[in-house]
């Protein structure tokens, strides 16, 4: 089968396949903090990237691609002027993300590039807007969850995993919580079709 037919069996909004589709279950998480997920051309139609998926259910967000021929970007013209925006990144110089450092130097917009180590590197690097941005890391918490693509680093996590945890910090646990839950349940359907796990993963096409 070409992957031009393998594409259009696929949702067109969550890009699963038709019968695993995850539309019904996206919440809508309308908040006060903005998305701005820079991603990577080579994820753009890659049906595991989560990145999109968090985006999906964060109405105030925008998706940039980065790499791709004739469709260039600004960044700032992407970037709310209501308060300022910091870079999801483990810089070396990256500020350690908690409610208290929120507390007394936010509230902020969220920049987040989008795609493996390399590619992000390569991003920040290269963006020049991305590049004077403030960078912040998460906390040490649990691995990944995500048992769909392999992971090169032990503390590398999917990026909906990281998006979760940075706006648990910035929106509050119940919001970290419903977008872990989407992202679960992504992991569990792709899982189930594959022949691993529960089978009860999968939805009916009627449901």
């Amino acid at each position: 089968m070409s992957s031009r037919k393998k594409y259009e069996q696929r949702c067109r909004r969550c890009l699963m396949r038709q019968e695993l589709c995850l539309c019904a279950q996206i919440p809508d998480l309308n908040l006060a903090t903005k998305l701005i997920l820079v991603m990577n051309k080579r994820e753009i139609k890659v049906p595991t990237n989560t990145g999109r998926l968090a985006a999906l259910a964060l109405p105030n967000s925008v998706i940039l691609s980065r790499g791709v021929e004739d469709a260039p970007y600004d960044l700032s013209e992407h970037l709310p002027t209501d308060r300022p925006a910091v870079l999801l990144y483990p810089a070396d110089d990256a500020i350690l993300l908690t409610p208290e450092w929120v507390a007394t130097a936010g509230p902020f917009h969220l920049v987040v590039p989008d795609g493996n180590w390399r590619q992000t590197s390569k991003m920040r690097r290269r963006d020049p807007v991305m590049a004077t941005l403030p960078c912040v890391r998460l906390p040490p918490g649990p691995p990944t969850a995500y048992r769909v693509r392999r992971e090169t680093k032990a503390e590398g996590l999917a990026t909906i995993e990281a998006i979760a945890r940075t706006f648990g910090i910035l929106e509050g646990p119940a919001v970290q919580k419903a977008l872990e839950d989407l992202f679960q349940l992504m992991v569990t359907r792709t899982l189930a079709s594959r022949g691993i796990g529960d089978s009860a993963g999968l939805r009916s096409t009627s449901g």
